[in-house]
């Protein structure tokens, strides 16, 4: 997915919060998802937010870690994220993290950090998923611990099947439009999603069955809700 491509999304995109498909209130989003990792995590370690866009979460995260770093492939959603979720303690910066020598000046700069990151890796053809997971061993380094949130097969059946039965879910229809969202496909089966971070380099702590909760709304007017899966993982230690 180019850089490019997210800058026309972003920059066509209306600036009030919830404009974006996955842009929901943090407390149905990143308030529920720290539970789940904060246990594992050095708090005091920096946090970087992988794909932050508009900083909705960037900013409700700030409160619970003491820098917290908002990276973004799309110049537009930087813009929009310093301007709309600023924080003392928050810097956003455009980031192209297939780009290996960007994120070893990122962990010279910041040293090992706790990297949350939502729906990144469904984005990404095979081979760049595997660079994007290399980079994140980077990030990590020794210390840190990584949240992800991940679309799976499992969760473009559910769209494309709700698209061809004729729900009008314009947020979601367009970014099927634009992006093959539902179509893609995604990093694994759910079962073997884990697999793929143990595979390269992970040690995976804690994982399991999430919702993805959106701003869309259904016909009978309840937000949509997409199956994912979660894991928790720190670098695997070098043999």
């Amino acid at each position: 997915m180019t850089g490019g491509a997210w800058d026309v999304f972003w920059s066509t995109l209306p600036a009030e919060p919830g404009a974006a498909l996955w842009d929901s209130s943090p407390r149905l989003t990143a308030a529920r998802h720290l539970p789940l990792f904060r246990g594992h995590t050095d708090p005091s370690l920096p946090l970087i937010d992988i794909g932050c866009g508009s900083g909705r979460q960037t900013q409700w995260l700030a409160g619970h870690f003491r820098r917290v770093v908002g990276l973004d492939i799309a110049e537009a959603a930087v813009e929009l994220a310093a301007a709309s979720h600023p924080a003392p303690n928050v810097a956003y910066r455009r980031a192209d993290l297939l780009d290996q020598d960007t994120a070893t000046a990122l962990h010279t700069e910041f040293g090992d950090a706790n990297v949350y990151m939502r729906g990144v890796l469904h984005q990404l053809a095979p081979d760049d998923r595997v660079r994007m997971l290399a980079t994140i061993r980077l990030l990590l380094g020794r210390a840190g611990v990584l949240f992800a949130q991940e679309l799976t097969e499992r969760t473009g059946w559910y769209v494309a099947e709700l698209l061809a039965g004729g729900a009008q879910l314009p947020k979601t229809a367009g970014l099927a439009a634009q992006f093959d969202f539902g179509a893609r496909i995604a990093p694994a089966r759910d079962g073997r999603l884990r697999l793929l971070f143990e595979g390269n380099g992970f040690e995976v702590v804690a994982d399991g069955d999430i919702s993805l909760h959106t701003t869309e709304r259904t016909a009978g007017g309840q937000p949509l809700e997409l199956p994912t899966r979660y894991i928790v993982a720190r670098a695997a230690a070098r043999p």
